[in-house]
């Protein structure tokens, strides 16, 4: 048997062994792409998200880690974590707390983490679309390429996510993250596109943008990441 006859057996089997009445949800991906000749180059993305939802209680797990060279020099390298906890107070209320940490070698601001809490509305719920918004206080710490040392500012912070299933095999996602400060405002939307290939396996594709209002001089202030990976789902997500 070929190797891709193994491949197609294997996502066609594995379902049958996933965590469909686990609490336990999530998906893991990447992406590679490798030139030769004229242009040497080499970029590789991993992402994964882990979502755990029990009772009224929620909570969602994600990373991103991006790399690029470019005749044997590394042109990008970054870093990204989440993590959202929610709990429902009245059918369509939550209140959350979450934390954050970003690291980008080659942006403005190098490295950021954030702490918030806050509360929450499901303005959408039903089995095709959701809608989720929410606002928050916290406070972020944030380093500037060339500095060696973390600045703290307080911050308000604002969440919307919207997902809309569009076919059994395919869905698009929208996200907004804003954390406004008295020294920088960071606006990062991020748009997916997820198909299903065979079974647990998909394809997706995404575009993530990120804006600081206030960088060092000679550093731009938005930079954009844009990813197209093959990965593997697990587990169903309890509505």
């Amino acid at each position: 048997m070929k190797r891709w006859q193994y491949i197609t057996l294997a996502a066609t089997l594995l379902p049958g062994l996933s965590l469909a009445d686990s609490p336990w949800s999530g998906d893991a991906s990447a992406g590679y792409i490798r030139s030769t000749g004229n242009t040497d180059s080499t970029s590789l993305n991993v992402k994964a998200a882990l979502d755990w939802k029990s009772g009224p209680w929620d909570n969602q797990t994600n990373g991103l880690s991006t790399y690029a060279s470019s005749k044997g020099q590394t042109t990008a390298e970054s870093y990204q974590f989440g993590d959202k906890l929610t709990r429902n107070v009245f059918t369509d209320d939550y209140v959350f707390g979450s934390v954050g940490f970003a690291d980008d070698r080659f942006a403005g601001v190098v490295s950021r983490w954030s702490e918030a809490v806050g509360y929450g509305r499901h303005f959408i719920k039903t089995p095709t679309q959701t809608l989720d918004i929410d606002v928050g206080i916290g406070d972020s710490q944030q380093r500037n390429a060339g500095d060696t040392d973390y600045s703290s500012q307080l911050i308000g912070v604002f969440n919307a996510a919207y997902l809309w299933k569009f076919s059994p095999t395919a869905q698009f996602k929208q996200t907004l993250h804003v954390e406004s400060g008295r020294d920088n405002t960071f606006i990062n939307p991020v748009s997916e596109l997820k198909l299903t290939v065979i079974g647990n396996v998909f394809a997706g594709l995404a575009y993530d943008w990120r804006h600081n209002t206030s960088v060092p001089a000679g550093n731009v202030h938005t930079d954009t990441v844009t990813t197209v990976n093959f990965g593997y789902t697990f587990g169903k997500k309890p509505t």
